[in-house]
């Protein structure tokens, strides 16, 4: 019940905050006695897409983390490259953050059976949150093949997190406390765990504060699995 309740506080404090923002700008753009010549005019409409798409995502979220709970979420299972479904991802994470620096430890993988949209957001939940909790830190991916799976980790030199939050970070609408100046609801883990979960693997997580954080996947390399 307390996660529930934190949850409510958190998605009132997420929506108003965009609403606040679309709602603030858009008034000051329809006065009627005020001239905002043209460069005030995009720096206000830019501010405005950008909330309305925060906005989205939080409404997606919400209703994927709904979808899953309830078993309704459908997939499309397909023989997929994971190496180079991994490089696609990084490629378009790094065409939003240029700064950002992505080491590559990928080894020849097998194909894996899964769904190449659902996954892909898996990693881009697990960069997102590299790049909001590690800031300037680089991330290495590594990927290798084991007996019968394929091990993923994607790895940042941030501050860490304290041992005693880790077995809570994929419990739905956990936020780690103290973390209030980064942005969330607390559903990106869950989300990724349920996706995961789906494609018969498994996800967790390991972190020492003061050198950095990584995440783990494993996933089934035979395609036969029922």
């Amino acid at each position: 019940m307390r996660l529930q309740d934190d949850f409510v506080s958190t998605i009132s404090h997420e929506l108003r905050t965009p609403l606040g923002f679309i709602k603030g700008y858009s008034t000051s753009l329809l006065r009627q006695d005020t001239t905002w010549d043209e460069s005030t005019q995009r720096e206000f409409l830019t501010i405005i897409d950008e909330e309305a798409d925060r906005l989205t995502r939080l409404i997606e979220d919400m209703l994927e983390s709904a979808r899953l709970q309830s078993k309704t979420l459908q997939f499309k299972f397909t023989p997929i490259r994971l190496d180079a479904l991994i490089r696609d991802v990084a490629m378009r994470v790094n065409t939003h953050h240029p700064n950002l620096k992505i080491i590559y430890k990928l080894q020849p993988l097998p194909s894996v059976y899964g769904d190449g949209v659902r996954l892909s957001q898996v990693f881009e939940n697990l960069f997102s949150n590299a790049i909001k909790y590690a800031p300037n830190s680089p991330i290495t991916i590594t990927a290798k093949a084991l007996e019968k799976n394929v091990l993923i980790s994607f790895a940042d030199q941030g501050e860490g997190i304290p041992e005693d939050f880790l077995p809570f970070l994929f419990e739905r609408f956990y936020r780690v406390p103290g973390e209030r100046t980064v942005t969330g609801t607390g559903l990106g883990l869950y989300i990724c765990k349920q996706i995961i979960m789906a494609h018969h693997g498994k996800i967790w997580v390991e972190s020492l504060l003061d050198v950095g954080t990584t995440f783990f996947i494993e996933l089934p390399a035979d395609p036969s699995i029922s």
